[in-house]
């Protein structure tokens, strides 16, 4: 019985992030829980956007990728495709609720960051990343996040069937994010949730 041919797929490119100073291809490392990509000549370090929740702090998160949403384009290109990334002043504080919220605490510093938006990835400086506070443990979250979370990811379920249907899931994600971001306490609580159910 002859045996069935090889099948032969395609290659897919892979591109791999460069340094937006220096432009030498950023190494993928870990430090802890944290995954990083850093310039091997010290010019900084990059994260994904759901990387960054193993490092900084949950109200910083959201306020990061509000202002980036909406911030100038800076000096550096993208580590992926050379367009600009959004540069912009993030503040930071000792605690992590959510900016404006009771119980928020005074911004004690500021940090520049540069945010490649279309690729989800924020990248730091020398030096830039030390400055912000460290995530704080999380807290089981309680019945009624839970309810919340069940809440936004039926919506959500109900958005890609939509998307599908319109033919545009690309900006689905994109969506997904501009919707929460707009409520600080909800990304806190999907990441606090996420990392309770999939903790191991």
């Amino acid at each position: 019985m002859a045996s069935d041919p090889p099948i032969h797929r395609p290659s897919v490119p892979v591109t791999m992030p460069h340094c937006p100073v220096c432009g030498v291809e950023l190494q993928l490392g870990s430090s802890g829980s944290l995954d990083r990509w850093s310039c091997t000549a010290g010019h900084g370090l990059a994260m994904t956007l759901s990387e960054s929740y193993e490092r900084l702090q949950e109200d910083e998160i959201g306020h990061l990728w509000a202002l980036a949403r909406d911030a100038a384009p800076g000096p550096l290109p993208s580590p992926f495709d050379g367009v600009h990334m959004r540069r912009f002043s993030l503040p930071y504080d000792a605690d992590e609720v959510p900016e404006g919220e009771a119980g928020d605490g005074p911004d004690v510093g500021t940090v520049e960051i540069d945010v490649d938006v279309a690729n989800q990835f924020v990248w730091f400086d020398a030096g830039e990343l030390d400055a912000l506070p460290a995530d704080l443990p999380d807290p089981e979250p309680s019945a009624a996040e839970l309810e919340k979370v069940a809440e936004i990811a039926a919506q959500f379920g109900a958005g890609i069937e939509a998307a599908a249907d319109e033919r545009d899931a690309d900006d689905l994600s994109e969506r997904f994010y501009r919707r929460v971001s707009r409520n600080p306490a909800a990304l806190a609580t999907l990441d606090r949730v996420g990392r309770t159910l999939t903790a191991y």
